[in-house]
């Protein structure tokens, strides 16, 4: 098992997001730690017949660093750094990775015979928002 990391030793720089749908108000991160690029996380705008237009977020970590608990903590600081109220995430059911660090980071599911995935949502905490 890989050795979990310094949480705080995780930081999001912005970057272009070239593949963002809403370039406007999309948000886009490379995942640095110990100064070592291990990833990306983007939040932007999608479309679809269940829940409309909503921001989602996506997250990938390189392999070599996959197990160390980074995704909950990118997915956490991306939600915390985008102002948003309202974040979704999407994942193939078997995707169980990446709906753990979801949860871990604050995301909940959504129960909805209508999904063919699993959909989880973020929300601005109360405390937060003062």
């Amino acid at each position: 098992m890989a050795t979990v990391i310094d949480p705080s030793a995780i930081e999001l720089k912005p970057g272009s997001g070239q593949m963002l749908n809403d370039k406007q108000k999309g948000k886009y991160w490379h995942i640095m730690y110990q100064e070592q690029h291990v990833g990306k996380v983007y939040i932007d705008y999608f479309k679809n017949e269940i829940l409309g237009r909503h921001p989602a977020i996506e997250i990938f970590i390189n392999q070599a660093f996959q197990g160390r608990q980074i995704g909950r903590f990118a997915y956490r600081k991306a939600c915390e750094e985008s102002k948003l109220k309202k974040i979704y995430m999407h994942a193939r059911k078997s995707n169980t990775a990446s709906i753990r660090a979801a949860y871990e980071a604050g995301f909940r599911t959504i129960e909805n015979p209508l999904f063919k995935q699993v959909v989880m949502l973020w929300t601005k905490s109360s405390e937060a928002v003062k």
